[in-house]
């Protein structure tokens, strides 16, 4: 059912009182619909599915708890609801609730954790909430749950804890872990056991915070190691030293496609990414620390006493099936390192570098000079833009002859090259 901005609600449906499911939905935010809702929690209490979504509904009444038999509740993109009433918890059968992008929600109730029977909660893009109650650690028939905040600890042990994590064994999808940095234990990271949950496929470590803790965030990311099946990652605001987490390397995370990396300002290096072998998409932004990429990033660079040269039958590439790299807003980048691969031979060489790339895109890097010559070789890539960064859109044209080559060039959002086909 879904109502216009003027349109009353519709009477006949308190009548239907052995509904069992119920699509309410205005986007011209009718007002109508708050005003019906505790009749119809009187009335229809039958329902085992109801969706409110885009309700315009600023708050939830308590009568809410009339739904016994409710299975499903649909709140999501209600951007005004501040709030949820205690009452909600004892919906004892409730299996999914879902608030995504509300918008403006401060807090989930505290009684939460009698909501043993909930398997989904959907609480994706709710930037208002900025703790979880503790009652979340007893909701361990919890499939999906979109995102968690550590809070800064100034509720003392009312709220969610990184450790708490552990007890959510059967979580699956994406999960999302914000204010990391107000994490004050490193034991948390530890006890949370990311490592140990095999079903998670997409993974984001942000580290905005209220009271950063620099000493201790490098500390922190080494404990949150994700498991070894991970597709997905993402590391965000992390503030502390120039030390990688051991994890990040080809061993710990042979299945990782797609990665983002951006504002890890202390970093002055990138790590050694080339070293993934199934690594498809990576994003890089807003690096500040980082001057120059090189060897180290390809993962090339070699300990004292190690031999560089590969053997004939197993050679070395890096980036095997990297398609798509992004750099943006990388403000002090200045050099872009020639490296090469010592092989065996010119074709081994050609193909020894992100060998299966198709799309470089760099925006806001405005003191990058040049493009390195391995990737000016690349037979693969098919698309370059370059997007604010003045020096380097000046080394393009100097450099036509050798970029050229590229079916589809953008500079400055115009395509100044593109391929028909």
């Amino acid at each position: 059912m879904v109502l216009e901005k003027e349109s009353p609600f519709p009477s006949y449906i308190y009548n239907v009182e052995k509904l069992r499911s119920l699509l309410i939905k205005s986007y011209n935010k009718n007002s109508s619909i708050s005003r019906a809702l505790p009749k119809l929690f009187d009335q229809l209490k039958c329902l085992r599915s109801l969706d409110l979504s885009w309700g315009s509904i600023k708050e939830l009444p308590k009568e809410i708890v009339k739904l016994i038999n409710l299975r499903y509740l649909n709140l999501s993109n209600n951007h005004d609801l501040l709030e949820l009433p205690e009452t909600l918890c004892d919906l004892y059968n409730l299996q999914t609730l879902d608030l995504t992008r509300c918008g403006r929600l401060q807090k989930l109730p505290s009684g939460i954790g009698k909501l043993l029977n909930l398997r989904h909660l959907d609480n994706w893009e709710t930037f208002g909430l900025r703790s979880m109650p503790k009652g979340m650690r007893r909701l361990t028939c919890l499939r999906s749950l979109k995102e968690v905040v550590v809070s800064d600890g100034c509720n003392g042990n009312k709220t969610f804890t990184l450790g708490d994590l552990a007890n959510l064994s059967y979580l699956r999808g994406y999960l999302k872990i914000r204010g990391l940095g107000n994490a004050g234990d490193v034991t948390e990271g530890r006890k949370a056991k990311l490592h140990n949950k095999k079903d998670l496929f997409g993974l984001t470590l942000n580290f905005d915070s209220s009271t950063a803790r620099m000493c201790l965030e490098d500390m922190i990311l080494e404990a949150l190691q994700p498991p070894g099946n991970v597709e997905r990652l993402e590391i965000r605001c992390f503030n502390g030293p120039i030390l990688f987490p051991s994890w990040l390397n080809s061993s710990a995370l042979a299945q990782l496609r797609h990665l983002t990396l951006g504002n890890c300002r202390n970093w002055t290096l990138l790590p050694p990414l080339g070293e993934l072998p199934s690594l498809e998409s990576l994003q890089i932004s807003n690096m500040n620390g980082v001057k120059k990429v090189g060897e180290e990033f390809l993962g090339l660079r070699k300990e004292e006493g190690q031999t560089s040269t590969p053997s004939s039958s197993s050679p070395m590439i890096a980036f095997p099936n990297l398609k798509s790299l992004r750099f943006s807003n990388m403000v002090k980048w200045k050099h872009w390192i020639n490296c090469e691969i010592p092989s065996t031979g010119v074709a081994e060489m050609d193909n020894a570098i992100m060998p299966q790339l198709q799309s470089l895109d760099l925006q806001s890097c405005g003191k990058l000079k040049a493009l390195p010559h391995y990737l000016l070789r690349l037979t693969s890539l098919k698309e370059l833009s370059v997007d604010w960064c003045p020096v380097l859109a000046e080394y393009c044209q100097k450099e036509w002859p050798n970029i050229s080559r590229i079916p589809n060039i953008r500079l400055d959002g115009v395509y100044v090259q593109r391929s028909s086909h």
